[in-house]
């Protein structure tokens, strides 16, 4: 079974092991611009496929600004007399 995928303009996508940017359609062509280059191309659709998605564990984790710090968690865990650390 084949998988189905949808291009549409400006889409990264990859042929021939070569980068390219997706702009559109024409006479059943898939017309793509390499990246770093300045000329379209027409290729067979079949003949692109999708750059490999980023991993979660690639990028970097970042706490929402609304999250609270360890800090905070800490000193609202402490009993009201105690002061925090």
């Amino acid at each position: 079974m084949s998988s189905v995928v949808v291009l549409y303009p400006e889409q990264p996508v990859v042929h021939r092991g070569r980068r390219a940017t997706f702009l559109h359609m024409s006479r059943g062509e898939a017309i793509i611009r390499y990246w770093g280059g300045s000329h379209a191309v027409s290729v067979p659709p079949e003949a692109l496929s999708l750059p490999p998605a980023k991993s979660a564990a690639s990028r970097p984790h970042l706490a929402a600004h609304d999250e609270p710090i360890a800090r905070e968690l800490a000193a609202r865990d402490l009993p009201p007399d105690q002061p925090a650390a």
